[in-house]
């Protein structure tokens, strides 16, 4: 009886929690406290404290295990915050420095809503050691830590725990002209010994909402902060020492670069700004990973570079709400990306290619107005890129890239307090076309999109539509090129509804997707459908590897997060997916199924089986009929150990088996994490893949009844990412990123495509008696490195030390020789670059 009267009682107080919008009624301060983290100034002994935390996680709706207090004061230019972690064992706080944005330990943060529009936030953390992490969120998830404000915090360890003092300048918000304000609020701890969040205003866990269920932030008045501009120059210089060639002028072994550019933010109005970039380098950033690409497909990277990824969430634009967010109107590795073209050396001739393309400028102007309009613009200018030629001594330029402008505008209306978005966006590719090898480029190219999403029942249950058009104009031999590229294939024999046309000047395209559910509460559902027609094109500024398909589907789960027995909480969910080309052809079909498991101990458990049943590829022969595939299953599995101890584990395992013994392939990974003090980290990542395939694309032998070869082939993949953190103190840190990937391909059985639609697998092909091309059998060695120094010497003002190491090695041998690869890759001549860059911050 009495267990059912305390849960009776908890149920109560939940829903007491949860049902309540708490307001924190903040003051005016004459006196600026000095941001020192210890609490002691008359403007915080004299404020109104916040307290009465409630549990986020993981006993949604309980008492936390550590209360916490804070306090708001202001004046004209910046907010301050007070907190007071406290803690019952102070001895037991986790104090570890990290670099900016990558938060460990104890912590506690603030989010702001200062758009009063229940879906935009901009947040502040910092731990116990006084490490920041600064991010902005949205309602829709969307959470952006590459935006890095300028504000001040300093922390102190107590004997009642540990204070956290805050200033927050206005001018790093974002908010329209008022003479009061009511702006959304939330407060968070994380206390790390026990994983448990706490929050000053309740949320539920089985809320769609987040931002919209913050408390309030009221009192403050007649402010006039002033609209910020900040400069930030930077001058960097690097050295590059390389292996040097006899007789190539491009290889002397010493290479040296110097240049100076300068970054920029205006504050237009209190919500919209620009920011800007002048000549900008970017050789702090971290390389992108080895990969070797044996598919008809482009390759996806992951935005590392600041400028792009600072408030990139205005400009994200995904084709639908799958998981496959990658195919989208914008994808800004476009801008700066390697030449489309390269030139074909001759006897005698030495050349040194661009590696990549140079960006002139860039300007962005971004913001949401106080009635809820989002507005983002994005325009960017790349330089004429040229090979440089010597032929005995004789230098020429051939030009492998031209010209371009790259323009993205974004539009979004908020409607009926959030539950209704419409918007739209359009990008602009116009590239200068003023050699004869650029008339295989699109001279513009143009995409449209609209969206519209509606919530209903506290955003419990939504749809979302959205339209894209595209249209890009040309010679007759770029369209020809787009026609026949991977994405599209219009000379497929066996395409009845599509036409390859040799004097077409244009290609157009449209495309939609429309996906609806509910994402409150213990069952979660989605249904999406989407479509592409044969002639949408995003990718001159966007990403989008395949048209012509239908796409429907539709996705459940159960969550469960109230711990019970051993189980901290849990997720199963499930899907189901077709695709059909234009025609109607169906062309592959299947069912996922996935689990996730924690702990009370926080052990993690995670597996899935996804099901592809026979279909066909219009793809595969690239240009030619298309060929009926076997199904294929693939299963993966990962257990993860608690990842606050010092030394941690993961360990996942990925097997795939074909249909018909078409393929298979199994991969074993283990990421191991060390961190022996509170400065330094350690994490090695090996992972090996062993696969077989017997339906590997070699080539195309053409004439009047082409030939498609395939073959069988082994890869092998061994890699090793280590990375090494070391915390020097919260604005300065030493990090070390290596890859060591090894790689090899051996073919063998190569056979022509003969039936490609026969029902079974071996009387689809005619074996080749012999293969009377080059063996395509390789194998490729890569190692990359970044040792990195950053410090922030001043708030926006960073210097950074960098050293990159390269190593490369590639040849005609398929069979797999661990040892021997791995002594060739580390016998290879390296490329060094040492490179200085430093940046300082202007702010009038």
């Amino acid at each position: 009886m009495m267990k059912i009267y305390y849960t009776l009682l908890f149920f109560l107080f939940s829903l007491l929690a949860f049902s309540q919008t708490r307001t924190y009624t903040t003051s005016r301060t004459q006196q600026v406290p000095d941001i020192d983290g210890q609490l002691t100034d008359d403007c915080w002994l004299n404020a109104v404290w916040g307290s009465d935390f409630v549990q986020f996680e993981p006993h949604s709706g309980a008492q936390p295990s550590q209360q916490t207090q804070f306090a708001i004061v202001y004046d004209d230019d910046n907010l301050y915050i007070a907190i007071k972690a406290l803690d019952a064992e102070p001895g037991k706080i986790v104090r570890r420095v990290s670099r900016r944005d990558d938060a460990d330990g104890d912590a506690v943060a603030i989010a702001i809503d200062s758009y009063e529009d229940k879906m935009t936030a901009f947040a502040f953390l910092v731990t116990a050691a006084g490490s920041k992490t600064d991010w902005r969120l949205t309602e829709e998830n969307d959470e952006d830590y590459s935006w890095d404000p300028i504000w001040e915090v300093r922390t102190s360890l107590q004997p009642d725990g540990w204070y956290a003092e805050i200033r927050i300048p206005y001018s790093q918000l974002r908010f329209g002209k008022n003479n009061q304000y009511r702006w959304g609020l939330e407060v968070m701890r994380h206390v790390y010994r026990h994983q448990e969040r706490s929050f000053w205003q309740p949320i539920d866990k089985a809320s769609a909402k987040f931002i919209g269920n913050f408390g309030v932030l009221d009192g403050i008045r007649n402010i006039n902060p002033k609209k910020d501009i900040e400069i930030v120059p930077f001058a960097l210089s690097q050295l590059t020492l390389s292996e040097k060639e006899k007789g190539n002028p491009f290889a002397t072994g010493t290479r040296t670069k110097a240049s100076v550019g300068v970054d920029g933010k205006v504050s237009i109005t209190h919500d919209i700004t620009l920011n800007f970039t002048v000549n900008p380098d970017f050789g702090q950033v971290e390389a992108d990973p080895s990969v070797v690409n044996l598919t008809n497909f482009e390759t996806y990277f992951d935005e590392k570079r600041p400028f792009f990824v600072e408030g990139s969430n205005i400009y994200h634009y995904p084709f639908d709400l799958t998981n496959n967010e990658r195919n989208k109107l914008f994808y800004s590795r476009r801008l700066g990306r390697e030449p489309h073209l390269s030139y074909t050396k001759k006897e005698g001739e030495y050349v040194r290619e661009p590696g990549r393309t140079n960006i002139l400028g860039a300007v962005k102007v971004s913001g949401k107005t106080r009635e809820g309009t989002s507005i983002g613009i994005l325009n960017a200018v790349t330089q004429k890129m040229y090979s440089e030629i010597d032929h005995s001594g004789e230098r020429s330029k051939y030009a492998v890239e031209p010209m371009s402008n790259y323009f993205v505008g974004r539009l979004e209306q908020d409607l009926d307090s959030g539950n209704l978005i419409i918007g739209g966006i359009f990008t602009a590719t116009n590239r200068k076309i003023d050699e004869d090898q650029f008339r295989t480029l699109p001279g513009l190219a143009y995409t449209t999109g609209l969206n519209l999403t509606r919530y209903w029942k506290e955003k419990s249950y939504f749809i979302t539509a959205r339209a894209f058009f595209s249209h890009l104009r040309g010679s007759q031999e770029a369209m020809i090129q787009l026609q026949k590229s991977s994405a599209r294939y219009y000379q497929r024999p066996d395409a009845k509804h599509l036409e390859l046309d040799g004097e077409r000047t244009s290609l157009s395209g449209f495309g939609g997707s429309v996906s609806g559910g509910k994402a409150s509460g213990h069952f979660n559902l989605l249904g999406f459908s989407s479509w592409s027609s044969p002639g949408l094109e995003f990718n001159d500024v966007g990403f989008k590897p395949k048209a012509d398909m239908f796409l429907n589907g539709i996705w459940a789960a159960w969550n469960e997060w109230r711990p019970k027995g051993i189980v901290n909480e849990y997720q199963f969910n499930g899907s189901w997916y077709n695709v059909r080309d234009f025609s109607g052809t169906s062309l592959e079909w299947g069912n996922e199924a996935f689990g996730y498991i924690q702990f009370t101990n926080y052990y993690d458990i995670a597996g899935g089986l996804n099901i592809n049943y026979p279909g066909l590829s219009n793809s595969m022969l690239r240009g030619g009929p298309a060929l009926k595939t076997p199904g294929v299953i693939n299963s993966w599995f990962s257990v993860e150990s608690d990842s606050r101890k010092k030394f941690s584990l993961e360990y996942e395992m990925n097997f795939s088996h074909g249909f018909e013994h078409s393929r298979r392939s199994i991969s074993y990974g283990l990421d191991i994490t060390y961190k022996p003090n509170n400065r330094l980290s350690l994490s090695l990542y090996p992972q090996y893949v062993k696969a077989t395939g017997h339906q590997q694309y070699v080539r195309t032998v053409t004439g009047d009844s082409p030939a498609y070869i395939l073959s069988s082939i082994d890869q092998n993949i061994a890699s090793m990412s280590v990375r090494v953190n070391y915390g020097i103190t919260p604005d300065m840190s030493l990090q070390w990123y290596a890859l060591p990937y090894l790689f090899s391909g051996d073919y063998y059985g190569f056979k022509t495509v003969t039936h490609p639609r026969a029902d079974k697998f071996s009387d689809r092909f005619t074996a080749m008696d012999t293969y009377p091309y080059d063996n395509p059998d390789f194998f490729f060695l890569q190692f990359r490195s970044n040792l990195v120094y950053r410090w922030e010497y001043k708030p926006g003002s960073v210097l950074y030390l960098v050293w990159s190491q390269g190593r490369t090695v590639q040849g005609n041998e398929g069979v797999f020789r661990f040892r021997d690869y791995l002594g060739d890759l580390f016998e290879a001549a390296p490329q060094n670059d040492f490179l200085v860059k430093v940046s300082y911050a202007w702010i009038f």
